[in-house]
Parts: structure tokens; sequence; C-alpha cells
């Protein structure tokens, strides 16, 4: 995978090469948060609903959590 002039390739923690726009990479990295591939995204994203619904659902406490 070869990249253009506006992006870079890194890689994800899973160990995919992300090809991404360098505003958009660096806009990522002043926020502080992980440069991932949409699989990896899809995951965590997927992960914090189901806690959501938990939490709203009285399944657990936000404080023991």
């Amino acid at each position: 995978m070869f990249s253009s002039e506006n992006e870079m390739c890194v890689y994800c923690a899973c160990g995919r090469i992300v090809a991404l726009d360098k505003a958009e990479m660096q806009l990522k990295i002043s926020l502080g948060k992980d440069l991932e591939c949409m699989s990896c995204r899809n995951r965590r994203i997927a992960n914090e609903i189901d806690y959501l619904n938990n939490l709203y659902d009285g399944l657990i406490d936000e404080e023991s959590y």
C-alpha cells in the first residue's frame, strides 16, 4: 500500500497498516486519540455502546466499573 502526498501510513495496534490523511492524523494525535483501523474502531464503538446500554439498564454500577 502506497500513500499519496497527503496521506501517511501507520500501524494500528492490531498490526494492520492504515492510510490516514495527514491532517486527520495530526488532529487525532492532538486530541490524544489512538490511530486505529476500521475494525478496531468499530469494535471499540460497539464496546462503548454495550457499556452504555448496560449502564442504562442498571446491569452495572458506574462507580464499580
